[in-house]
């Protein structure tokens, strides 16, 4: 668990009070919808849960139902789900309702729903941005994002500036503007900008870049998407589509971050807050693309195979089916609690390095 102090100082120093609601808004519902997958499991194999919480600190709101407490709590950092049996030592006494005495396969389907559940969050977020807000059909005129230190940030270009020429020629679409730039590596362009309402002319010298094998000139910009909407059938298409491209993605990622030892392909909450920020200010697709993303990474990084993490339980599990009983719950609790130690390490080294980016200039959509 992230501490609630640092959230908030983290999401403050990234952009205000609008940044901050949005970050924790976004990141506090891809995990109490983790946590319900877990509950919604538990509760069909029978487990007793005895609270479901989101947010944490003092209670806003409870009430029981079903043997369970569900309350409301005053820091929307997340959730929880607390099952008899999951951590504290076993008693021994016969209990149908304890996580402990459920046979394997329950407990492998109880642990495995919260990152599961992400995966399903995903996809049906994807698909409501198909259906509701529109999928992307090629690029506008309109930019989205500029990255830091290319020539389009040198000269002055910003979000939601629109190009509405180039070397006096009016640009007619996304892709002619494209065209026209990738057709100049290392040419200086006379670029007409509407700002605000008003017409701006900037110069901007393009950067050769090779892209599939040929150079083309940047500006170091990204245009915001044409959407158009899809069918329910072709939203939920590409719900799991992406869901699937952001799978390996990130898997892929993950291998090349941990092969390559490069912990610049690796962001924590400061790179995540700055990512959640900046889409909030580019529209309701990109913040719901960008959740849509997290839940993903999300799930992955639970599934990992590291203590404390959901994976790790699950592994665990792998280690009693092999030997035919359980490790001893002291035992696990140590590798558990030693793996939190660790992961708490790890979140220093990688929130550390996403204060280096960030004074740096670096990193960004």
């Amino acid at each position: 668990m992230i501490h609630p102090a640092l959230l908030f100082a983290v999401a403050f120093s990234v952009g205000g009070l609008l940044k901050l609601v949005v970050f924790l808004a976004v990141l506090g519902a891809l995990i109490v919808f983790h946590e319900f997958g877990h509950l919604v499991m538990a509760k069909r194999n029978g487990v007793t849960v005895t609270d479901f919480a989101i947010g944490f600190g003092p209670t806003i709101f409870a009430v029981n139902r079903g043997g369970t407490r569900y309350s409301v709590n005053l820091l929307p950092l997340g959730g929880y789900c607390k099952m008899v049996g999951e951590d504290e030592p076993d008693s021994g006494i016969a209990d149908p309702g304890n996580f402990a005495h459920k046979p394997l396969a329950a407990r492998l389907a109880i642990i495995a729903a919260g990152p599961i559940f992400n995966f399903i969050l995903a996809a049906i977020i994807f698909a409501v941005i198909g259906v509701a807000i529109g999928l992307p059909t090629g690029n506008t005129t309109v930019v989205a994002e500029v990255q830091p230190g290319s020539p389009a940030a040198s000269a002055g270009l910003v979000s939601n500036d629109q190009i509405i020429a180039l070397d006096g020629q009016p640009v007619r679409s996304g892709q002619d503007m494209i065209d026209y730039i990738h057709a100049r590596p290392n040419k200086t362009i006379a670029v007409g900008v509407r700002h605000a309402g008003a017409i701006e002319h900037l110069r901007i010298r393009t950067r050769p870049q090779l892209l599939d094998g040929k150079t083309v000139g940047v500006f170091g910009f990204v245009p915001l998407p044409a959407l158009a909407h899809a069918s329910f059938l072709s939203g939920a298409a590409w719900g799991f589509s992406m869901v699937y491209d952001t799978i390996v993605l990130q898997v892929v990622g993950l291998y090349e971050a941990i092969s390559h030892h490069d912990a610049s392909a690796v962001s924590g909450p400061v790179g995540i807050a700055r990512v959640v920020g900046q889409a909030e200010s580019l529209g309701a697709f990109w913040v719901l693309r960008i959740a849509g993303m997290l839940s993903v990474v999300l799930g992955i990084f639970n599934l990992l195979p590291l203590p404390a993490l959901d994976g790790g339980r699950i592994a665990f599990l792998f280690v009693e089916l092999l030997r035919g009983r359980p490790v001893s719950p002291e035992k696990e609790g140590l590798v558990h609690l030693t793996g939190f130690a660790v992961l708490a390490l790890l979140f220093v080294f990688i929130t550390y390095h996403d204060v280096v980016q960030w004074i740096n200039g670096k990193g960004g959509l």
